[in-house]
C-alpha cells in the first residue's frame, strides 16, 4: 500500500490533487481516473498518521490505563473497547498500572505526553491521581465499582448490588448463613454490599479483604477456613481470587463447596465450577466508556459529564445432566439434516449415558423428510418416536392425524414453556390453540457482510461518487441492489471481491423466501386475510424485478441450501449475504471461514423478514410415547439453551440471547431477537383433505416461475400472473 506521497509521485500530479481524489472534492474524471489507476497499481492507499496528526487537531489515539491485562476481565474489556474505537476511526495506547499510584500518575503522565485526544482508567481514582487529569482538562473516562462525586469526567460504575442480594438470599434460603466474603477492599468501601451482607449473616467475622490474585484468594480461604471450619460458602471477588479458592478446595479436599465469583459468565469454564456468577458484560462496560469519551472528544461545547451504571447479573448455569432419569430401550427420531439435528446428536449423548437409553437420529433432507412424515403418517406407522418439523409443514402435518397432542404435558410442565422467546410456541408448536410441537431450531433472518469494506474510506468515497449515496448497510431493497453492483468486479473493477452477494437460486423454498422478504416489503402478499389469492398486483412484479435483478450480482451457481450460501460467504467472494441464524454458526469459525473476525451485521433490508425455525414434535402411533415426551423436554429445555448453539446448533430459549459471554462466537446474537419482531410467518391455505399439498405453493409454484424468469423464458408479469394462477388452483381442488 503507498502514501499519499508515493501516490502523487506515481500519478505525476500534486499531493493536493491526490487529497483532493482520495477526499470527494472532485469531479474532474480524468484526474479521478488518473489517481484511481495509481491506487490500484500501488496496492492500494495507506493514510500517513503521523502527518494528519501534525496537520489536525486530534491524534485520534486514546489512552487506556488498566491494572493488568494478564487478568481476563481486563482483557475482554480491552477487546472489546479497541472494537468499538477502531469502528470510530480511533486507536489505544495502552498502560498498565498495576494499582500503584506512583505507576498511575506516570501513566497518565505518559498518555498526555503522545498528545491523546481523551484517557479511559479501569480503576479506582487517589485524589492526587484525579487532580493531574483535572488540571489536564483532557476527556476522561473512569471505571470504577463505586461512584466518585468529585471526579471531573464522565463515569461507568459497575454496580453489583442487585446480584450480590440475589446470591445472598439464594444462600439464606439453603439456610446457609456463614457466607465468606473474599474480595477487594474498595468493594466494600461504599457499604452498600456490606449492609446487604450483614443483612444476612449477621456479622463481619468472615470477611476477608484481599489484593485480586490466585495466592491471595488460596490464602485467605485457608486462613478462613482454619479458623472457621463451619464456614458454608464464599463469594470471592474476581476470577482470580476464585481460582485461588478452588485450588485451596482441592488441596483440602472439600467437595460440593459453593463458590460465587464477581466476573463475566463463560460458560465453558464455569459450568460445574462456580456455584454462580455475577456477571458483568465487559462488552457494555466498552459501550457505553466509548459513548460518553467520543461525546465528550467531538462534542465538547455540548458534552456534560455523566454517571453511567452497569447492572451485574446473577447467572446460574444448569447442568446438562438435570431432568434426566435412569432407563432403558431406544428411541428413534427423524431429523433434517442440519447442523441444528447435528448438534442435538452430540449432545444426545449425556442423555444416553445417564439414563441409559439409546437414541438414534436419522437425517434428510429437506424433501425427504417432509414426503416421510406423510407417508408415515398416512400408513399409521410406529418406527420414529419423533421427529422435526418446519414451522411451513406445520399445519398440513398435523391435519393429517399424525403428530400428537401436546396439550396434556403443557399442563404438567408449565414452567418449562415460560422462557422461549416471545410468540415462538405460537408460531412453531401451536395448531387451533392446542400444543402439538416444542420449538427447537430457530429462524430469524439477518443480513450479514464483510464489514472492513464497509468502512474502508475509499470505497465510501468511490460509491458516493458512482451512486450519490453513502455507503452503509442497506435498509430497502434497492439500495441493496445498488451496493450489490458495487462489489461486483464484472460491474465495477475497482471492487475489492467478486461479488456483490450471495443468495439461493433454483427452484426450491430459499428462493422463494428471498422473494417472500421483497414482496411483503413492497407492500403485496401472496394471500390476503380471508385466505384470497391476491398476489397478481404492480408491486407484486416490482419486487420480482428487485430479485431477478439482485441475481446479476452473484457468482451464478446453483446454491440450493442456507449452508451453501454461508460456504460462499466464508469463502470472502462475495460482499453480503443473507442467512437464518441457526445457518450462520460457521462463518465465524476462524479455522474454515475467511471473513471471521470481519463480520458486520444488520436487519433485513426492507423490514420483513421471513419467519422460519423447526420444532420437535412426537408420532401419534409411536410406542415410547412417555419416554419420547421426556427426551423432548431435555432436549429442548434450558440447560441445553447454551450448549446447542456452541455444539453448532441453535435455541429458541431466551436465558441464551441475554447472555454476554457467547457474543464473541456469534456477535449477531442480540441482533435476533429483533429480527423476531419484524419476521412474519408464510400463510397457508386451507385445502381440504390435501393437507400435505400446502407447502408445495412455496417449494414449488412460486419458485417455479422465479425460475422461469432467471432463463429468460417469460417476463416478471407473465410470472406473477402465472403464479397466482397455479396456487388458486391448487386451493380450489
Amino acid at each position: 500500500m503507498a502514501t499519499i506521497k508515493e501516490i502523487a509521485k506515481h500519478a505525476k500530479v500534486s499531493v493536493g490533487s491526490v487529497s483532493n481524489v482520495i477526499n470527494g472534492k472532485t469531479q474532474n474524471m480524468e484526474l479521478i481516473q488518473k489517481v484511481e489507476n495509481s491506487i490500484e497499481e500501488l496496492g492500494g492507499y495507506r493514510p500517513d498518521a503521523n502527518a494528519r496528526s501534525l496537520k489536525g487537531t486530534k491524534s485520534k489515539m486514546i489512552g487506556v490505563i488498566v491494572p493488568d491485562v494478564t487478568q481476563r476481565e481486563y482483557g475482554e474489556f480491552l477487546y472489546n473497547l479497541e472494537v468499538k474505537l477502531r469502528e470510530k476511526g480511533y486507536s489505544i495506547l495502552l498502560k498498565c498500572n498495576r494499582n500503584n499510584i506512583q505507576i498511575k500518575k506516570k501513566c497518565i503522565a505518559e498518555c498526555m505526553g503522545q498528545s491523546v485526544d481523551g484517557i479511559v482508567m479501569y480503576s479506582p481514582l487517589e485524589e492526587k491521581t484525579q487532580d493531574i487529569l483535572r488540571e489536564s482538562n483532557l476527556p476522561a473516562v473512569l471505571i470504577t465499582p463505586k461512584e466518585m462525586p468529585d471526579f471531573y469526567g464522565d463515569s461507568v460504575v459497575i454496580d453489583y448490588k442487585e446480584a450480590f442480594e440475589t446470591a445472598m438470599r439464594g444462600f439464606w434460603q439453603e439456610g446457609k448463613t456463614q457466607i465468606g466474603l473474599i474480595m477487594e477492599k474498595n468493594l466494600l468501601e461504599d457499604s452498600s454490599l456490606l449492609n446487604i451482607y450483614l443483612d444476612f449473616c449477621g456479622d463481619d467475622s468472615l470477611i476477608k479483604f484481599v489484593e485480586r490474585s490466585q495466592e491471595q484468594g488460596f490464602l485467605a480461604f485457608f486462613e478462613l477456613f482454619s479458623k472457621y471450619p463451619q464456614i458454608e460458602g464464599v463469594v470471592a471477588s474476581a476470577e482470580a481470587i476464585a481460582q485461588g479458592i478452588r485450588k485451596a478446595l482441592d488441596i483440602l479436599n472439600i467437595k460440593h463447596f459453593p463458590v460465587v465469583v464477581m466476573k463475566e459468565s463463560s460458560w465453558i469454564e464455569d459450568s460445574e465450577c462456580y456455584e454462580a456468577q455475577l456477571s458483568i458484560s465487559q462488552k457494555q462496560v466498552a459501550k457505553k466508556a466509548v459513548q460518553r469519551l467520543l461525546d465528550g472528544i467531538e462534542r465538547p461545547s455540548l458534552h456534560d459529564n455523566k454517571v453511567s451504571i452497569v447492572s451485574a447479573k446473577y447467572d446460574k448455569i444448569p447442568s446438562a445432566k438435570e431432568g434426566i432419569k435412569k432407563d432403558s430401550g431406544k428411541l428413534r427420531f427423524a431429523m433434517y439434516d442440519c447442523s441444528s439435528a447435528r448438534s442435538l446428536q452430540m449432545l444426545a449423548q449425556i442423555y444416553e449415558k445417564e439414563s441409559g437409553k439409546e437414541i438414534t437420529f436419522d437425517l434428510f433432507s429437506y424433501s425427504e423428510l417432509e414426503g416421510l412424515l406423510y407417508a408415515q403418517s398416512e400408513a399409521q406407522n410406529s418406527y420414529y418416536d419423533g421427529f422435526m418439523m418446519d414451522i411451513t409443514w406445520f399445519e398440513g402435518l398435523v391435519e393429517s392425524k399424525g403428530v400428537q397432542n401436546l396439550d396434556g404435558f403443557r399442563k404438567q410442565n408449565l414452567e418449562f414453556f415460560d422462557s422461549f422467546v416471545e410468540d415462538a410456541l405460537e408460531n412453531l408448536g401451536m395448531y387451533v390453540e392446542s400444543l402439538y410441537g416444542i420449538p427447537f431450531m430457530s429462524g430469524a433472518q439477518i443480513l450479514f457482510y464483510q464489514k472492513d469494506l464497509f468502512e474502508d474510506q475509499g470505497l465510501k468515497i468511490r460509491f458516493k461518487r458512482m451512486y450519490g449515496e453513502a455507503l452503509v448497510p442497506p435498509k430497502t431493497w434497492s439500495q441493496f441492489n445498488l451496493i450489490a453492483e458495487f462489489f461486483t468486479k464484472a460491474k465495477n473493477r475497482f471492487s475489492p471481491v467478486e461479488y456483490g452477494v450471495s443468495i439461493p437460486r433454483g427452484e426450491n423454498v430459499y428462493t422463494t423466501i428471498g422473494f417472500l422478504s421483497r414482496l411483503w416489503s413492497y407492500g403485496s402478499a401472496i394471500f390476503d386475510d380471508r385466505g384470497k389469492v391476491v398476489v397478481n398486483n404492480a408491486n407484486s412484479i416490482a419486487a420480482l424485478k428487485n430479485l431477478v435483478e439482485s441475481y446479476k450480482f452473484t457468482s451464478g451457481k446453483s446454491l440450493q441450501t442456507w449452508n451453501s450460501i454461508a460456504d460462499e460467504f466464508s469463502e470472502g467472494r462475495s460482499a453480503m449475504a443473507i442467512l437464518y441464524d441457526s445457518d450462520a454458526g460457521d462463518i465465524n469459525n476462524y479455522t474454515n471461514s475467511k471473513v471471521a473476525g470481519n463480520i458486520g451485521y444488520a436487519l433485513l433490508p426492507g423490514g420483513t423478514p421471513v419467519l422460519g425455525g423447526w420444532s420437535l414434535g412426537l408420532n401419534r402411533y409411536g410406542e415410547n410415547k412417555k419416554h419420547a415426551e421426556h427426551f423432548l423436554k431435555w432436549a429442548c429445555g434450558s440447560q441445553n439453551g447454551i450448549l446447542l448453539p456452541l455444539l453448532g446448533g441453535s435455541t429458541l430459549r431466551k436465558d441464551f440471547y441475554k447472555r454476554s459471554d457467547l457474543e464473541n462466537l456469534q456477535p449477531w446474537k442480540n441482533l435476533i431477537l429483533e429480527s423476531y419482531k419484524q419476521s412474519k410467518k408464510r400463510s397457508m391455505p386451507e385445502i381440504l383433505d390435501e393437507s400435505r399439498w400446502k407447502n408445495n405453493i412455496y417449494t414449488s409454484l412460486i419458485p417455479r416461475e422465479i425460475v422461469r424468469v432467471m432463463n429468460e423464458e417469460i417476463s416478471e408479469e407473465i410470472a406473477i400472473e402465472q403464479m397466482e394462477k397455479n396456487i388458486k388452483e391448487l386451493v380450489m381442488n
